[in-house]
Formats: structure tokens, C-alpha cells, sequence
């Protein structure tokens, strides 16, 4: 008999990281900035606070069941019919996620990059990618993220040092913000970055010691959770809030004004946008491939390949609903920003469900 392969907690960190590390990169501190001003660094940090108290949640219930996907143990703790629904309504809350992500792809490639190429063509080229690469089993899957993590990090570290030089800290000032934050988009905003942490309710089945996935989840998070804050303090402490604001892709201006020995090398922002395309192409590689398994199971499918593949016209087609980036945006943060919400609490249910009918195995660790 052949042995199930299994992923290391390393692994799993890295997975975690590079599925939260998203397309949002390049707008993030301008929409952060519009909904709390000054006050973005610190309902940064709220936010990601929100967003490690669901990835607890999401792991705890987990390691309950650390033989089985969420998809599966929900079944046990609240009943089939209860579960079917709430199953459907996981894969609709990444079925529309991930189409919104291919239409942001295809917004900025068609903004910045080719701007003579319809966006369909850039969409459905992605689309494609994406999902032939997801026709693959979940070891396989994470191995694709290990491989790609360092593209993820490293170019946006980079840039962030660089222009790191250009701060000013008066732009900083007042920490707590000129205006009252919006307090909920302030919030939902950052923490619906990390939606994609819900991938671990998939990859705990495979994990070597899943007693320690809570280590692995809490490092993910936080070394995703520095880059956002470290973008948003670099940008807005070069452009400071009001200028930020004027900015659709404030992280790729820093990246245009970086200049390296004395001007010798200029315009960092081509090389820039290769290295986002590669970060876009893991996090939609994550949220297509939770759709893809989440709808499998709905349809009682043992191979999810023929459902990727099923998936494309569909997902094409919802991409394009939006009419301009302004609907486009409203849609993904409203999308976001209720599948965050839905998804812990759904999963906040499981595991207190779970716990007074005592179904699965308490923890360790």
C-alpha cells in the first residue's frame, strides 16, 4: 500500500504566506488610507488582529478533525443538510472572490502593461493558467507555492527598503488620524486580505504534526502582516495621505521612483510588475483551487480535474460583470469583505458546535 505523502508545518507556513500575500499589494494603501487616514498603520494592525483570531478559529476546528477537510467534518458537526448549504454558500464566497481577482489582473495589465490588448484576452489567458495548474492534488499543490514563495516576498521587501529612504515621518502624524476611521471597512479592509488563510481547513489533513499547525498559521500570517504594514508606512510616509489617495496603484509609484547607484539603473517598476504577477498567480492559484474542491464535493466528485476545467467559462464570464474598476473594486471589497465575516463564522460555529456535542479529538499543542 502507498504511503499518503504528507507536508511539513514549514511547508505549510509558506503556503499560508504566499496565499495571503495578494493582488492587493498595489492598491491596499490607498484603500486602507480612504476609509482611516492617518489612522491606516494602526487599523492595519487591528485588522490582522481580527484576521489571527479567524485563523485560530479555522485551525482549532481543524485539528478536531485533522484526518478530514472542513468540506467533510462539517457533515459530522452540524448535520448533511445544514452543511450542504453552507458549503454552497464557501464555494460562492471564493467562486466570486476568485473572479474578481482575474478582472483585477486583467485591470492592471491592461492599464499598465498592454495597453493596446482587450482585457478578455488578458483574463482568459491567467484563467487558463490557473487553472491547468490546479489540476494537480494538494501535495503537488503546495509544492508549487514553495517554489514560487521567495518571488512573492523578496521583490517586495525590496522595494519597500529601498524606498524607505524617501520617508517622511511627519507624514505619519497624527498616529490616530486627522477624521474618525470608518470603523468597520477600516477594519474588514486589512482583515479580508487574509481570506485566503482558509486554505489551512484543506491542508491540515495532509500536515505531518498537525498539533503544531497553529505555529506554522501565526508565522504565515505575520510575515504577510509585516509586508502590508511596512507598505503602507513606506507609502504613505513618502506621499502622506492626500496624495495616496489621488494614487490608484500607490506601490507601484514607489517601485517607478527607486533608483540604484546613482541613477545607473532606473524604472524598477518593469521588473516590479513581473515579480506581482507571479504573487497574483499564487493567491488566485489558491482561491480557484479551494473552488474547484469545494464544488467537487458538492457534486460528490472523487477528482476535482474535471471541475476546474468546468469552472473557466463560468468564472470568465462573472469577471466581467463589473462595467469600470470603480464597480469592480466596490464589488471585491464588498465580496471580501462578507466572505471574511461568513467564513469565521461559519467556522466559529463548527468548532463551538463541535465542542458541546464533543465530536472530533481535543487538540495538543
Amino acid at each position: 500500500m502507498q504511503k499518503t505523502q504528507k507536508i511539513s508545518t514549514t511547508q505549510l507556513a509558506i503556503v499560508i504566506s504566499s496565499t495571503i500575500f495578494g493582488p492587493y499589494v498595489l492598491s491596499f494603501p490607498q484603500i486602507i488610507a480612504k476609509a482611516a487616514d492617518n489612522a491606516a498603520p494602526l487599523m492595519t494592525i487591528a485588522g490582522t488582529c481580527c484576521a489571527i483570531f479567524s485563523m485560530f478559529v479555522f485551525t482549532r476546528i481543524s485539528q478536531r478533525f485533522s484526518d478530514k477537510t472542513l468540506f467533510s467534518y462539517s457533515q459530522i458537526v452540524i448535520g448533511r443538510l445544514p452543511a450542504l448549504v453552507a458549503n454552497l454558500l464557501v464555494f460562492a464566497c471564493f467562486f466570486i472572490t476568485s473572479a474578481m481577482m482575474f478582472r483585477q489582473f486583467g485591470e492592471v495589465l491592461s492599464t499598465v502593461v498592454f495597453r493596446r490588448t482587450p482585457i478578455e484576452i488578458s483574463i482568459l489567458m491567467i484563467l487558463i493558467l490557473v487553472a491547468l495548474s490546479c489540476r494537480r492534488d494538494t501535495v503537488k499543490f503546495t509544492y508549487v507555492h514553495l517554489f514560487y514563495w521567495p518571488f512573492v516576498i523578496l521583490p517586495f521587501l525590496f522595494v519597500i527598503m529601498m524606498s524607505m529612504k524617501a520617508v517622511h515621518f511627519l507624514n505619519w502624524l497624527p498616529p490616530f488620524g486627522n477624521e474618525t476611521p470608518h470603523w468597520l471597512p477600516a477594519l474588514l479592509s486589512p482583515a479580508s486580505l487574509y481570506l485566503g488563510s482558509f486554505i489551512i481547513t484543506i491542508l491540515l489533513p495532509i500536515t505531518e504534526k498537525p498539533a503544531r499547525a497553529m505555529k506554522a498559521a501565526l508565522f504565515g500570517i505575520v510575515v504577510s502582516a509585516s509586508l502590508y504594514l511596512l507598505l503602507v508606512l513606506s507609502t504613505i510616509g513618502i506621499y502622506g495621505v492626500r496624495e495616496t489617495l489621488q494614487l490608484l496603484y500607490p506601490t507601484l509609484e514607489m517601485a517607478r521612483s527607486i533608483a540604484i547607484g546613482g541613477d545607473v539603473i532606473e524604472r524598477m517598476d518593469a521588473l516590479f510588475i513581473i515579480m506581482w504577477v507571479i504573487n497574483v498567480y499564487t493567491t488566485m492559484f489558491s482561491t480557484y483551487f479551494l473552488t474547484s474542491l469545494s464544488l467537487s464535493h458538492l457534486l460528490q466528485f472523487k477528482d476535482h480535474r474535471l471541475v476546474t476545467t468546468l469552472l473557466i467559462p463560468f468564472m470568465f464570464g462573472v469577471s466581467l460583470l463589473p462595467q469600470d474598476q470603480y464597480q469592480l473594486y466596490k464589488f471585491s471589497r464588498i465580496a471580501d469583505g462578507s466572505g471574511y465575516l461568513f467564513l469565521t463564522g461559519y467556522a466559529l460555529l463548527l468548532w463551538i458546535v463541535a465542542v458541546v456535542r464533543r465530536k472530533g479529538v481535543r487538540p495538543h499543542g
